[in-house]
């Protein structure tokens, strides 16, 4: 395994740990309206493309939602800007991240724009599931880069995809990393009893049940707490080969600084929440050195240049390689449904396009690309699933794998 110096600037600031919320399933088998489906798009001679974006733009997430409605530009931008004489424009709404009456008024808004062919987002997964609907409905492919909660993609939704990870897949990787350290690995897992961070905490101890290892125990810390000094106390006495953390931080710096400060020289590991140099490597200082982090791949250095020159900042989270790729995928999936069409009036089938993106195969910035039937990413491997697992190194995270 090679180890490859991370770039700060990108990982200063929190991940987008809103997006895994995952809270009770739906019970809902929404369907999409016939007429509507097989309403084409139709786009006059020169009339634009619209991509929808869904994401924050004045919320907490903020930031990050306008790197990721950034992020789509630019992929417009490389791919030309226009498909058979039609100008690629996007379009932006402000979905409130998390606020489900906000996600859907934009979804209502996007679908009703003339000549919009796909969304990208909604950004995070409460407002997802008031505002998939509203697309499933329209007959509208929408792309997620950044939901990740797991049951999202319902077995009757045609034109939901998603390029983010799930919180289950998240959960095997790191299983898979535990029972790397040996047959047998003896495992506590610990969440902050937030839907997050439960859905976490059962996949991983599933995961690691099913692989051969063994859950010695299962923990629940109090957010909010000042220290969680007896918990890690006793976590020292039992010695495991690794401790899980599935949360938010600040609670994930507090908990490896206590579990250090008890004497635990094991292995720590947790989920993209905790990829942050300011609310985590920082507070924990030394007691950080070495946990193990599995969040998503960090734009290379020359994608980081070219957004800093087009958007005059570095990107603040990985997920704009996730919005990237996904634009990609819709942006080729349009060119091949005109393709040896000559330049002019353009009629796109809304299940057509739907059967395009989900047949896509591509090698994106976040690593290969195809879907399954349910609009799912592919794969099993780190790689495959557009993570990466990154160890603290000083001040800094490097990728192991």
């Amino acid at each position: 395994m090679v180890l490859r110096r991370l770039c700060a600037a990108l990982i200063v600031g929190a991940a987008i740990v809103a997006c895994g919320d995952a809270g009770q399933r739906s019970q809902q088998t929404p369907t999409s309206s016939p007429a509507l489906v097989e309403t084409p798009i139709g786009l006059a001679t020169g009339q634009p493309i619209i991509i929808g974006v869904s994401v924050d733009l004045g919320g907490e997430q903020q930031a990050a939602g306008l790197d990721i409605a950034d992020a789509v530009d630019l992929a417009i931008e490389d791919a030309g800007s226009e498909v058979a004489g039609h100008p690629i424009l996007s379009r932006r709404e402000d979905d409130g991240c998390n606020d489900a009456e906000r996600a859907s008024e934009a979804a209502k808004r996007l679908v009703a724009v003339e000549g919009v062919t796909g969304v990208i987002g909604p950004m995070c997964t409460t407002g997802a599931q008031a505002a998939n609907d509203v697309y499933e409905e329209a007959g509208v492919v929408h792309i997620s880069p950044t939901s990740t909660r797991a049951d999202l993609s319902a077995p009757a939704r045609r034109f939901f995809f998603r390029l983010a990870w799930r919180d289950d897949v998240q959960a095997a990787v790191q299983a898979r990393f535990v029972l790397g350290e040996g047959p047998g690995a003896s495992v506590i897992v610990v969440d902050d009893g937030e839907a997050y961070g439960r859905a976490l905490a059962d996949g991983t101890v599933a995961a690691i049940e099913e692989g051969g290892g063994r859950v010695l125990a299962r923990e629940r810390i109090e957010r909010g707490a000042a220290d969680y000094r007896v918990l890690a106390r006793q976590i020292a006495s039992a010695d495991p080969h690794a401790v899980l953390f599935e949360g938010f931080d600040p609670e994930g710096a507090l908990l490896v600084r206590d579990l250090r400060a008890e004497g635990y020289g094991g292995l720590f590991l947790g989920p993209d929440s905790l990829f942050s140099l300011g609310a985590f490597v920082t507070p924990a200082a030394e007691a950080a050195e070495g946990a193990i982090v599995t969040a998503g791949r960090l734009p290379d250095e020359a994608f980081t240049a070219r957004f800093a020159e087009r958007f005059g900042r570095a990107p603040s989270t990985p997920f704009v390689l996730q919005a990237y790729d996904a634009t990609r995928l819709l942006i080729e999936s349009l060119e091949a449904m005109v393709e040896g069409e000559p330049p002019g009036d353009v009629a796109i089938n809304r299940g057509s396009l739907s059967d395009a993106v989900r047949g896509s195969v591509l090698l994106g910035l976040t690593g290969p690309i195809s879907f399954d039937e349910q609009g799912e990413r592919v794969g099993d491997s780190a790689e495959e699933l557009g993570l990466a697992i990154y160890r603290v190194n000083g001040e800094q995270f490097e990728v192991v794998e």
